[in-house]
């Protein structure tokens, strides 16, 4: 059975150190969201913490749990995330073809500096002899 929205608020002030103050209800999947990968509905529920920071609280409407707390520092990294995965709409695809580019350009790198170490190294041992 589903929860009101007001539940959710009384979920959050409960399971964590956090103030609700409003809660909005998600029932649109929209491409790289702070709940991606979450089954829909959700309640939102905005909160802040002791430093007056804005925290993100999805909270499942039938299961009455959290699913996932999202914060600035959480935000920030998964803007990283993006940028080392060269995904920065879903920052879920790992199979793009920039990170596919540079990693074989990275390999080339590495493969050639090796030839480059030993060739160098051969050529100084050929030189003393």
């Amino acid at each position: 059975e589903k929860i009101e929205p007001e539940q959710a608020l009384k979920i959050v002030a409960q399971e964590t150190f956090l103030k609700p103050e409003s809660v909005i209800e998600i029932t649109e999947d929209r491409s790289g969201s702070e709940y991606r990968g979450r089954s829909l509905p959700l309640y939102k529920v905005e909160s802040k913490n002791q430093d007056n920071e804005k925290i993100n609280v999805y909270v499942d409407p039938f299961s009455k749990k959290i699913v996932a707390i999202r914060s600035t520092q959480w935000r920030i990294w998964d803007f990283m995330w993006g940028i080392h995965i060269m995904d920065w709409n879903e920052r879920d695809n790992i199979s793009n073809i920039f990170l596919k580019f540079f990693s074989i350009l990275a390999l080339a790198s590495a493969l050639s500096g090796i030839y480059l170490f030993f060739n160098s190294s051969n050529r100084r041992r050929a030189a003393r002899s």
